[in-house]
């Protein structure tokens, strides 16, 4: 279940994924400091797998209206959307999660990534009107599956580019 040498894990600017979370561990990656604490990686590689089927189903059932990690930039923060509902114009983010981590689901961090994924598609012409996390719990089954939505609010996308602009100050 190596993952060392994933595009993710090789990817040397800050994400949208990052943004708002632990500012030394995103400086330390970025310094290309070794890592200390190796974490296993069997839970990125369901994560992964869980992705490619939905992705996969999802653009059997309409290539028109889903686009499926869009990779999109702006203000130097690039990103890669799981899905964008071009119909409903929602931004769709999977997470897969444990059932006992299912009560602090969706984070602050995981709610300002997929407000940025709104901003980088707005501001790559894609109209954003909601955005949507989906918690899918690796040891659960269907019914544990959590879904999330809310509005696609700018100004929480804007406190995540303040987030960013103030760790690259710190460098």
């Amino acid at each position: 279940f190596d993952t060392s040498e994933s595009e993710r894990s090789l990817q040397r600017a800050v994400g949208p994924s990052e943004v708002g979370g632990c500012r030394r561990r995103v400086w330390h990656r970025l310094q290309g400091t070794p890592p200390i604490n190796s974490t296993l990686g069997a839970a990125a590689f369901m994560g992964t797998a869980i992705h490619e089927k939905i992705e996969r189903r999802l653009s059997e059932l309409s290539q028109d209206r889903y686009l499926i990690e869009l990779e999109v930039e702006f203000a130097g923060l690039m990103g890669h959307v799981d899905v964008y509902d071009t119909v409903d114009r929602e931004v769709i983010d999977w997470k897969t999660i444990t059932l006992k981590k299912k009560r602090w689901f969706p984070s602050e961090q995981q709610w300002m990534q997929v407000h940025l994924y709104g901003l980088l598609l707005a501001e790559n012409g894609y109209p954003v009107d909601q955005v949507t996390l989906v918690g899918i719990p690796r040891d659960g089954n269907e019914r544990d599956v959590l879904v999330r939505s809310e509005p696609w609010n700018r100004h929480i996308a804007d406190e995540g580019l303040l987030w960013l602009r103030g760790l690259h100050t710190r460098l």
